[in-house]
């Protein structure tokens, strides 16, 4: 089989490993079955965005840096709400209809 990418399985398994994890522990707490993990650290499988994260926060890195984009392996902590800038509010725009409305008339009856 061809290998797809070997850094995020060599950094999943060190980081695991640096943990004292084996992987049924890791499998435990992300729930990826085993076999799926196996192929991931062998670089035999891709991994979705939903498990990135999910194995990130599992072993307390982050995302970037299993992917290999970072080489600090701290996950960024996030800013808190209260000190990032207030949110514009949207403008609604009134949406057209598809269908043209005709004006309403009365026909003279008789």
């Amino acid at each position: 089989m061809e290998r797809r990418d070997p850094t995020i399985g060599q950094r999943i398994v060190q980081t695991r490993e640096r943990k004292g994890w084996k992987q049924r522990t890791l499998a435990t707490v992300t729930g990826i079955p085993v076999p799926t993990l196996n192929r991931i650290e062998r670089g035999l499988q891709s991994v979705f965005a939903e498990r990135m994260v999910t194995l990130a926060r599992a072993l307390d890195v982050s995302a970037d840096y299993l992917l290999g984009l970072d080489e600090n392996p701290t996950p960024r902590r996030r800013t808190p709400a209260a000190s990032l800038p207030p949110r514009q509010p949207r403008t609604r725009t009134r949406r057209q209809s598809a269908v043209p409305t005709r004006p309403h008339t009365t026909a003279p009856v008789g």
